[in-house]
């Protein structure tokens, strides 16, 4: 009798990306590696199985591509990139990823030139590593290079030309440019609309993030309508509670509550918010974001005390997530001093303040919105220091 050793990937054999892990949870392994007793008429009895890590599993495949082709090869190049997305959503690895990115741009680059798919593909990745980390001007730069030069090679409306210009109005978003934002996500909904028809799931998925663009624009009486066609067409799909439909509900609930509809607004957060934490837990992003609007809803309800304790723990997740100074980190830090202001605790809300101030002029300039309205409110929490 013999041992054998061999691998066996997840899923389809000739896949070659892993699928995204849920949030929050470990990495699924990428493959296992099975140890096997033959008999002696042929057969194979499976003895052990264990999981190889995707990190070890694309890290292995790409060191194979290295040796067998050399460094510079293009498939050697698209294995690394491969294992790079991996590292990506690994935590403590982004750092490293952001640099194997950065190193894969410039040898795709130099080997294929950068108006090309797949270096242009790999620069999509990096932008979105980018924007996660925080450091949205960077984000813009790549995001808007990418844009053009797939317009360039592919065309004004192929898909992928189409996904960097709503890469790009995120991060506009995210720097809180949402004219331009809002702008450029119209002109996507109507291009990927004329392509292929209003109930098509990239252009539902497009919908959805114009109609968020609106809100974040304070255009909520453009929003809510929005919001709700959106919400009619995905309930004709039976795709009202996945996750698109639970974004445009709680998107709904926030546009409610700034048309100052309170009641009716604390009853659609409350009902998406549980569908949110049953299908995604509590911590995910969109739970997340709708435990803040919630916490707005009571906030205008002056329902101070349930709205500060809701935003504490949200800042205390976001923290864990991001970091004490990511942007996200930041927003919801000021959320919570708004509260405690209207609660009379302004020593606290002032510190928090303070935090923001700093944060948000190395972010976004002396000059920003945020930064000038952070200062005016701790000028005024100096002049008002109790009730």
């Amino acid at each position: 009798m013999a041992l054998k050793w061999h691998r066996k990937r997840d899923g389809d054999a000739g896949r070659d990306k892993p699928s995204p892990p849920p949030a929050e949870q470990e990495l699924p392994p990428a493959a296992d590696l099975v140890m096997t007793l033959q008999g002696e008429d042929g057969r194979e009895e499976e003895i052990v199985r264990v999981g190889i890590p995707p990190h070890e599993f694309y890290g292995m495949k790409a060191n194979a591509a290295y040796e067998r082709l050399g460094p510079k090869h293009p498939e050697t190049l698209l294995a690394f990139r491969e294992y790079t997305r991996v590292l990506a959503r690994m935590e403590g690895r982004r750092e490293e990823a952001h640099d194997r990115f950065m190193d894969l741009v410039r040898l795709q680059a130099e080997v294929l030139g950068y108006v090309h798919e797949d270096t242009l593909t790999t620069a999509a990745e990096l932008a979105d590593l980018v924007r996660d980390m925080g450091d949205f001007a960077k984000a813009e730069e790549i995001w808007r290079s990418v844009w053009t030069s797939r317009g360039e090679l592919l065309g004004p409306d192929h898909p992928q030309t189409l996904d960097a210009a709503s890469g790009l109005a995120r991060v506009l978003e995210d720097l809180r440019r949402e004219a331009e934002a809002i702008a450029l996500h119209r002109d996507v909904l109507e291009r990927r609309t004329r392509l292929l028809g209003p109930n098509d799931p990239a252009v539902l998925a497009d919908a959805g993030r114009h109609a968020a663009a609106l809100g974040r624009g304070d255009r909520w009486d453009e929003a809510e309508p929005a919001l709700r066609e959106l919400l009619a067409r995905l309930e004709h799909r039976n795709e009202q509670d996945g996750p698109l439909g639970l974004s445009a509900r709680a998107n709904l609930g926030a546009a409610l509550c700034r048309l100052d509809r309170l009641d009716e607004a604390e009853v659609v957060m409350r009902d998406v918010l549980a569908d949110q934490q049953r299908a995604e837990g509590a911590d995910h992003p969109e739970a997340l974001a709708s435990r803040n609007n919630l916490a707005a809803v009571l906030h205008a309800q002056q329902r101070y005390p349930e709205a500060a304790a809701i935003l504490r723990e949200v800042l205390a997740a976001v923290s864990r997530k991001h970091g004490d100074s990511h942007p996200e980190t930041v927003h919801s830090r000021d959320n919570l001093a708004n509260v405690l202001i209207d609660n009379g605790e302004h020593a606290e809300a002032a510190q928090l303040l303070v935090r923001c101030r700093d944060d948000y002029t190395r972010v976004f300039g002396p000059h920003h919105p945020l930064t000038r309205k952070a200062v005016e409110r701790l000028d005024w929490l100096r002049e008002n220091p109790v009730l």
